[in-house]
């Protein structure tokens, strides 16, 4: 089977203190995102002219939802099969507690409370497991991990995140706000490996825009030195 230029699985945070903005902001610019002709561009640039793409939700406790199995995008077609896939999903259901959109109880039942922790360094440690796993051979395996807050279970996210570096992954983040100190966590606890950078959402025009400009760099900033540079329109 034909290689890759690059895999490239993104986790998607439903963890309960997402809000609606941030689970639209999500869901629809990657859905915006993987028709814009820049992505494609991206996507297609490289000897192979071909990458892998993945996409899960992850919560807490083991909750993980693989929404997009390992595909190959090499063409508008692919991409506007996989757009259309993620925007026909619901990532959060919001019957059982409100998400981040819910004023706090303090006499919130102790399990839900539980299962709104931010379990990110699990997220990092499936996007490895999917790397690892992927049918497509390729020299650049990164993953995009979004988030709204910090890992909050014990031990943090360095043990997932220092396994993920030594097989030779690249972890980027994207920052769900405009929160200085989150970024700087992301910075320092997250991200690492070739090219490896956190961005948030304080220039997006739309939600798209931003997610275009997401991928993009995801696709491009491991890349050797001589590959094509974008400038998104």
């Amino acid at each position: 089977m034909p290689g890759t230029d690059a895999n490239v699985v993104t986790a998607i945070d439903v963890s309960d203190s997402i809000g609606r903005y941030e689970e639209w902001l999500q869901q629809t610019g990657l859905v915006r995102a993987l028709v814009h002709p820049d992505f494609l561009r991206a996507a297609t640039a490289g000897p192979r002219r071909r990458i892998g793409f993945a996409v899960f939700t992850w919560s807490s406790d083991g909750k993980f939802d693989l929404l997009v199995p390992w595909t190959v995008i090499d063409s508008a077609e692919d991409a506007a099969r996989v757009s259309q896939a993620l925007a026909s999903v619901t990532l959060i259901d919001r019957t059982h507690y409100g998400g981040g959109d819910m004023e706090q109880d303090g006499n919130a039942d102790p399990a839900a409370m539980h299962d709104r922790l931010t379990d990110m360094s699990e997220a990092i440690a499936v996007a490895s497991l999917l790397l690892a796993s992927s049918p497509h051979a390729t020299e650049r395996a990164v993953m995009n991990i979004c988030a709204n807050g910090t890992d909050n279970f014990e031990g943090g996210t360095e043990s997932s995140r220092d396994a993920a570096l030594a097989q030779g992954f690249t972890i980027n983040g994207l920052v769900l706000g405009q929160d200085a100190e989150l970024a700087q966590y992301f910075r320092s606890s997250v991200i690492g490996g070739p090219g490896a950078f956190a961005m948030d959402i304080s220039d997006a025009k739309d939600a798209g825009e931003f997610m275009t400009r997401k991928l993009v760099r995801d696709l491009l900033a491991s890349a050797p030195a001589d590959a094509p540079r974008f400038r998104i329109e």
